[in-house]
This record gives structure tokens, sequence and C-alpha cells, in this order.
């Protein structure tokens, strides 16, 4: 099977069938090709080649097809002449077969030229969702297909997401996929070829390929507008693709070292530490008897900041990066810095308003700092250091064992979305590695049905040991999905240390991501001044083992969570207080 993809026609179709960049789309979106997996199906399903037909076709370059892909005339921007379209009737009533894609953008065109007739029409009601939202609609959800189609035996539940509707005023459609009395794929004999039409065919894109029997019918349809007939052998080919097969969507950088990986994702912040400096100097309000006062200074302070520094932290609270952290090194350090605080969990006996300026600067820029109540008495300011009581526990004062990826919080209704660590002192080795793994990164690595069951509620997660926890129960919290949000652009919430699939196949799923996660990891060994931003619904994070000596030297960051907005949290913390005090029941 040869089949030709026209890009001329899209406005929205990239010549790398992986990337559909459009106007306007973030360049860090990297599964939004709709395209894409239809053309490496081809290839992987069925041996056969894509051509990219940059130059357009002609009589000549179509009577080479077997299949021709384009875009639904206006759906996304596509405009097509009537020479093109009568060209196009000639090439499949002779034998050939189109496939007519819409991609859910745009509106279609009211005025021009439609191939056979075709129209896509405006996005269709939703269905209502379940409670406690039932009176809202959800675009995301799951019909049955025509199960008699020959493009379509034996599939069962297609699930859509934002369907269109298609019409034409020139065949007749036969509906393979249908709601509420609209055809959203369609298909029709004409003369002795064939037209496939879908009215948004992000059902087949990369979020929701694996989702219900999407991928069968996606092959199915392929094959019978080649052949006539659906493919055979359908469920090997299904499960290799659904369960085996990886899209490789983008290429990412490789290095771990996170200080030696150029990117957005570094500003080196040590050619302005006399300018910093400065900005710490005169009179501060002491964080413990005015913490609002001190905010409020903060936040004015950091508008003094370096260009450089404040432009990437607000680049970075808009579109993350892909490693999902970023990393201002070498900030100014207080200059008679007190010994390594033996009980992190206890104020210390003086402040530290250099570090706490800028975590305090930082914070305020990125949203608003937050504490919890059973954590370090809940300190706004946390001092993590090892301790001996903690050293092999669930704990951020543990030292001598590895503490594995996780979601800062991740069974915590108001978990942050952001996590500061400011380095004030390194351990003695300088071993000690700051871990994350970023799941923009990763989730290429995840087969389509395991995107897919990580996408559904099938989790339980477990409460962490400083929040009332015995050390290492798992399965004691909140059910919640691992994946969630823009299916394009998924958030991640996960902890493998206290997380446990309610199935065989979700605990499956969830080993694979750690998998997945431990082969995209990165680190850095923070030094004197390194602050490191994590972004917590990207990005899991973690430590390496070190060696703890308890000397007053050892390692020592200070920490702060930032949410973007109080207002959820507001009836957990009174008096308009920064600590939630959400209790749980272990």
């Amino acid at each position: 099977m040869l089949v030709g993809v026209d890009v001329v026609h899209a406005s929205v179709w990239s010549l790398d069938f992986h990337r559909k960049p459009g106007p306007g789309r973030p360049a860090d979106f990297s599964d939004l090709g709709v395209i894409g997996p239809v053309t490496e199906l081809v290839d992987v399903c069925f041996g056969d080649t894509v051509h990219s037909l940059e130059l357009g076709w002609d009589e000549a370059a179509l009577r080479e097809l077997d299949l021709l892909v384009i875009p639904a005339a206006g759906g996304d921007g596509a405009s097509f002449t009537e020479a093109e379209c009568r060209l196009l009737e000639t090439y499949v009533r002779e034998g050939g077969s189109v496939l007519i894609l819409g991609d859910g953008e745009g509106r279609s065109a009211t005025s021009g030229h439609h191939p056979f007739g075709i129209t896509v029409n405006g996005l269709l009601p939703g269905t209502r969702g379940d409670s406690p939202d039932s009176h809202l609609l959800t675009y995301d959800f799951t019909v049955e297909a025509n199960s008699t189609h020959p493009a379509a035996p034996g599939v069962g539940g297609v699930h859509l997401y934002r369907p269109k509707g298609v019409e034409s005023s020139l065949v007749q459609l036969v509906p393979v996929v249908e709601y509420d009395g609209h055809t959203l794929l369609g298909t029709a004999q004409y003369g002795a070829g064939r037209i496939a039409v879908i009215g948004n065919a992000e059902m087949f894109a990369l979020p929701f390929l694996g989702r219900e029997d999407n991928a069968r019918l996606l092959l199915s349809l392929l094959s019978w507008l080649y052949r006539g007939e659906a493919v055979q052998h359908i469920d090997q080919k299904v499960l290799h693709v659904v369960d085996e097969h990886r899209f490789t969507t983008r290429t990412l950088p490789q290095g771990e070292n996170l200080k030696e990986e150029p990117g957005p994702h570094v500003v080196d912040a040590r050619p302005y530490a006399h300018l910093l400096a400065s900005l710490a100097d005169g009179y501060l309000p002491d964080s413990r008897e005015d913490q609002e006062a001190f905010l409020a200074e903060a936040e004015l302070r950091f508008h003094e900041f370096p260009r450089v520094i404040r432009h990437a932290l607000a680049r970075f609270r808009r579109n993350s990066t892909d490693s999902g952290v970023l990393l201002i090194r070498g900030l100014p350090v207080d200059p008679d810095l007190q010994p390594t605080p033996a009980k992190p969990a206890e104020p210390l006996p003086r402040p530290t308003p250099m570090s706490e300026l800028w975590l305090a600067g930082f914070a305020q820029a990125l949203g608003e700092p937050i504490a919890y109540v059973q954590e370090k008495q809940g300190q706004l300011f946390q001092n993590v250091a090892p301790t001996r009581h903690n050293a092999e526990k669930l704990s951020s004062e543990s030292s001598s064992f590895l503490l594995d990826f996780h979601t800062e919080a991740a069974f915590h209704p108001f978990m942050p979305d952001y996590v500061l660590l400011h380095c004030l002192r390194p351990d003695h080795e300088r071993s000690a590695k700051t871990i994350s793994a970023s799941l923009r990164m990763a989730v290429s690595r995840l087969s389509l049905r395991e995107r897919a069951i990580l996408s559904e509620p099938m989790f339980q997660t477990g409460i962490d040991y400083s929040f009332g926890s015995a050390n290492g129960q798992k399965g004691n919290g909140p059910v919640l999905r691992v994946l969630y949000g823009d299916p394009f652009d998924p958030y991640i919430t996960v902890d493998p240390d206290l997380m446990v699939g309610l199935t065989p196949e979700a605990d499956a799923a969830l080993k694979r991501l750690h998998v997945a996660l431990n082969e995209v990891k990165q680190w850095a060994r923070l030094d004197t001044g390194d602050l490191l931003i994590i972004d917590n619904r990207r990005t899991v994070h973690g430590r390496s083992e070190f060696q703890a000596r308890y000397d007053g030297l050892d390692r020592w960051l200070q920490r702060v969570c930032v949410v973007r907005d109080l207002v959820p949290s507001a009836a957990h913390r009174r008096l308009r207080r920064r600590v939630i005090e959400t209790a749980f029941a272990v």
C-alpha cells in the first residue's frame, strides 16, 4: 500500500507527521498530531510506505497512490479548488481511496469547494458527566460502533474526544460511529473506490488510540480503504500497536546531569551575585514575627532581580520545561551560616534571611507559598536535613537509602504546584543527587494501553509518614488518576512507594511508568546557593542516598511549597493563614 499525505492543503499538518505545530501551538506539545499515528501505523502494521505530498498532487501523482489522506475542507483551514475536487472524484471513481480527516480545530467553511460535498459540522453537545459534576457536559466519552460495517468488524466501544458530525451532499455516508443521530465517522463507495471521513480524527491521536477499540477501528478502516475488507489477524496487530509499540513523538535531551545539559531549565545567577546581595541588604521584616510583611517585601524585591532570572521564571510558570524543573545556580548565601539543624522540624535559633528572601521571592512570583500543619510544625520555610532516627524512613530526613520518585504530597487534596529546594550546604562528599523525571520526556515510552489505564481512576495512594501514616503503608489514601488534565500534555500524580493499582493491569501500568521515568531521569548535585524549582504536576523527584555525619556540617536544604491559588484550600486554613490543616484518618 502506497499512502500519500496531503500537507499542502492543511494549515496545521507538519511535514514531520509526529508534530502538528500550527499557529499558536506551544512547541512542547508532542502528541498533537492526528496523522502521526495514522502514518506510523501503516508502516508498523502493513509494512507499507507513506509519502509526504509536499508539492501537492496532480493526476499523475494520484495514479501512483493506493490511499490519499487529506484534511477536511474548512475544518483546519483547508481550501480546495473546483478542479481539485473533480480530480479527486475521478481518482476515487477509478478505484482510488481517500481518507478525510477533520482535526477538531476551527470551523467548517461556509464557502469554497468541498471534496465529495463533505462538510464537517460544529462540536456536538456532550454527554452529562458523573456526580458531583452532573450539571456539566463532557466531550470525552464512549459510544458503540456499528460492528456490522465491513470497516469495523468486532469493534465495540469507541472513545470519542470532542466529536464533530459529518455530512455530504454528493455521496451517501454509511455511519460507522454515530452519536445522537449524527455521523461522526462515515464511509461511502464511490464508483470503484472508497471514501472514509472523520469529523474529528483526534479520536485516533495518541492520547486516545489506546482507549476502548479505537486502535482496532483505525486498523480495520485503513485495511477497508485499501483492500475493501478488514485487516486479517486484527487481534495480533492491535495487541502489537496498543500494548507493545511506543510512539516516539520528538527528540528530547538525553543527558542526565541537569547542570551540563544546555537549555531553558538552567539559569546562572553567579554573574549577578553583587546585585542580588545588595537586594538583601537593609531592613527586612522578621519572617517569624510578621510573615505576611516579609512575603510582601520579598515580592517587591523580586521585581528588582536581573531580567534574565525573572524572564526564565515567568516562562517556566507559563509553560514549564521539558525537564520539568528550573535550576537557578549560585544565589548568594548568608555569610554567617549557622550549623545544619540537628532537629529540622524545630524552628531555627535565628532566621536565615537571605535564603528565606530568595525562597519567598521566587514563591510569590510563582503563586502563593503554603505549609502543612503536619510537616515541620507548620513552618513555611522548612529545613531539610538528615536525622539519625529517620535515616531509613520514607522521610525528607532520611539519608542512608534512595528516596524514590514521587509527586510531593500526592495524596493531599491541596498538593503543591511547585516545590522549591534551596541548598545552603551540600553533603560532605558532594555525592547526594536530587533526581527528577519529567512526564513529557517519559510519556512516549509508554504503550497506548498503559497511557489509557493510567488516565483512569484505578490507583490508590498512601498517606505520607510525616502526615501520620505508618511507615511504608500503601493504599490507605484516596483513589485517583495517575495521568490527568489536558490529554495531549497531561499532568502526573504518582508515588510508587505508597501507591497501588486496583487491578492487575493497573498495577502493571504503574510499574511500567516507574521504569519509563527511570529511563529519562535527570539529576543535579545541588551546591551552595543552588535553587531547584520542581513543577510538581509534571515532574516527579527523589534523592539518592548519601553519608550523613551529624556533625553540624551535613547537607542542608530549605524548602517551600507553592500553590498557584489559595482559594481551593480556604476552608482548611484559619484566619487567612498559609498553613493547611487538612486532617487524615490513618
